[in-house]
């Protein structure tokens, strides 16, 4: 018998909604979350604009204050999509026990605020205005909160979600890009596998939008410096915009769903992973992208025929775009007019580690529903396109399988399969 993974509960926060209904009500709407941020630290980049999450706050988590200390957005972006699948999936009153329970994320940088080491530099100052190193060493380091260098870690917000859900079993962290989270997706299914679980929660959360990060991505050279929206595929594309959101899911075998009498939303069949850096830009080698989508097709023993829907990674650059274009024209040259293209960065901004993950729950509600959501701001299309970009209006389409892809910057691509789970 093949005993499929299968996704038994899932969580996402996104920019659009708090919520995966939110967010998927509002993608169907033609929305998109990118506004400007509207912060004085950040004039001066190339782009001011983002997607952003509000609303969430540390106890409406039921997060303790001593806890919030240490926490950030990132952090409550990434508790609220895993306390949401862990209810989905009915973990949270299961006889799953928590050692049999793993867990696994792609995340990335976490970044410091200046309000958080002001108070030790203001009373460590000479009267001219210069540092005094010997009162900050003697005395004004004192008024950093002893536990703040552990909020420098990306894997605190991680162990603060697992001690919340009360998770004992497999875990690990890979950052920072996207294809990390998909990266944490993989190793979920395996974990599942090889029978070192009964069940995983995986994922990913995007970091938290800051001119620290907007100056990672204008160093990367990513960023739209032309416009305040994301076009994948677009003719006149010119970078990404960033965006903020998690997204989280839950994997375990169908039999063990079906024991436990827990609904199951979609199997994942196959995946692949290649690397190879462009020497021109940020961004995998269109050879490397067409490898990695093979071999998920291949692992989960189908035809490109056999998909009819592409999640691409689209994150509106334009190398990066080119070199999708390039590699899904070739894996999929004898169906192309079948397949239906779309890209989440359009309404969502780039989540980064978050990005898989939300695309995995995008294409549940796809499964569920027959429908794919519009990209918003993408007329004219690129002229080299032969797929079917859907960029003008949601599309009605019978959806079975849908292969998602998700990149780095320096070259890693990862591609993963989902499907109607029997």
């Amino acid at each position: 018998m093949n005993d499929k993974i299968v996704i038994t509960g899932f969580g996402l926060v996104s920019s659009l909604g708090l919520n995966t209904q939110e967010t998927w009500e509002a993608l169907l709407s033609g929305k998109h979350g990118i506004r400007p941020i509207g912060d004085a630290h950040v004039r001066g980049f190339p782009c001011e604009a983002a997607a952003l999450v509000h609303g969430l706050d540390p106890e409406g988590l039921g997060i303790h204050p001593r806890d919030a200390r240490i926490m950030d957005k990132h952090s409550l972006m990434l508790m609220k999509a895993s306390k949401d699948a862990f209810k989905h999936a009915h973990l949270d009153s299961s006889s799953i026990t928590p050692d049999e329970v793993g867990f696994f994320a792609g995340m990335g940088m976490v970044d410091y605020s200046i309000e958080d080491l002001l108070p030790a530099v203001m009373k460590s100052m000479y009267p001219q205005g210069n540092p005094d190193y010997g009162a900050f060493y003697s005395g004004g380091y004192q008024d950093i909160y002893p536990l703040w260098p552990l909020s420098m870690l990306n894997n605190i917000s991680f162990c603060q979600a697992a001690i919340n859900l009360g998770i004992k079993g497999e875990n690990t962290v890979f950052s920072p890009h996207a294809d990390s989270g998909a990266q944490a997706v993989i190793e979920g299914m395996n974990t599942i596998a090889e029978h070192k679980a009964m069940a995983v929660l995986a994922g990913g959360v995007s970091e938290k939008v800051s001119p620290l990060s907007l100056a990672r991505a204008t160093w990367f050279g990513i960023l739209n410096g032309e416009d305040t929206l994301c076009r994948p595929f677009g003719a006149g594309r010119t970078g990404t915009v960033l965006g903020e959101g998690s997204g989280m899911i839950i994997l375990e075998h169908q039999s063990s769903a079906k024991k436990r009498h827990a609904p199951y939303y979609a199997a994942i069949t196959g995946y692949g992973c290649a690397f190879d850096k462009n020497d021109a830009a940020r961004c995998p080698t269109a050879s490397a992208e067409s490898r990695s989508m093979e071999q998920a097709l291949a692992k989960a023993g189908i035809e490109p025929f056999d998909i009819d829907v592409i999640i691409a990674h689209g994150d509106g650059t334009h190398m990066g775009d080119k070199n999708e274009i390039e590699a899904i024209h070739y894996t999929f040259n004898t169906c192309l007019d079948k397949i239906h293209v779309y890209s989440s960065k359009g309404s969502l901004g780039h989540l980064l580690a978050g990005a898989p993950a939300v695309d995995v729950i995008l294409t549940i509600h796809m499964l569920q529903h027959g429908i794919i959501p519009m990209i918003p701001g993408t007329y004219p299309v690129d002229p080299g396109l032969r797929f079917n970009l859907v960029n003008s209006k949601p599309v009605k389409a019978s959806v079975k399988r849908v292969l998602i892809n998700a990149t780095s910057y320096e070259g890693q691509c990862v591609s993963l399969i989902i499907e109607k789970a029997d």
